[in-house]
């Protein structure tokens, strides 16, 4: 395991990334049909700021960005209910994130926002909600790959 003791229960991080995944699903979900070119022009502007954070260690930036990117499908679909579900799933999420952004565990080459964008500017819903929902669940099975095989001692 890890010599470091984890600061949050591994199998309600799971579920944390889980129901997290789900209700950004269903915010890709309403706001698909919404969707305006500004829309998509500020999906790709966070998408870009994500990947260069990524690739330059800013690890908060990171994180800020990916939450911008999916910040516009919960504003477009602007369903209160999931808004505040999201908010309140936002501190124990971030708190997994960075445990695992900063011992290098994230692997950039699964950002799925591209194939995102192109699902929904070719009208296939299904996907980009499938893309947004496993994207979400990859993140909690890497947070427990990395327990798994110790990162929290070094990596």
């Amino acid at each position: 395991m890890t010599s470091e003791p984890l600061p949050f229960d591994l199998k309600l991080a799971r579920e944390a990334f889980a129901t997290t995944g789900g209700l950004h699903a269903a915010a890709t979900r309403r706001a698909a049909g919404q969707l305006s070119a500004p829309d998509y022009d500020q999906l790709r502007a966070h998408d870009a700021a994500y990947v260069t954070a990524l690739a330059e260690g800013r690890v908060q930036d990171a994180i800020l960005a990916d939450d911008a990117f999916h910040r516009v499908f919960l504003d477009v679909a602007d369903d209160p209910d999931l808004k505040v579900s999201v908010d309140l799933m936002l501190p124990r999420l971030r708190r997994m994130d960075l445990w695992l952004f900063t011992r290098k565990s994230f692997d950039p080459g699964q950002n799925t926002h591209p194939e995102t964008i192109a699902a929904l500017e070719a009208g296939d819903v299904d996907t980009a909600v499938r893309l947004v929902e496993e994207s979400y669940a990859h993140a909690g099975e890497a947070l427990a790959a990395a327990v798994e095989r110790g990162a929290g001692a070094s990596d």
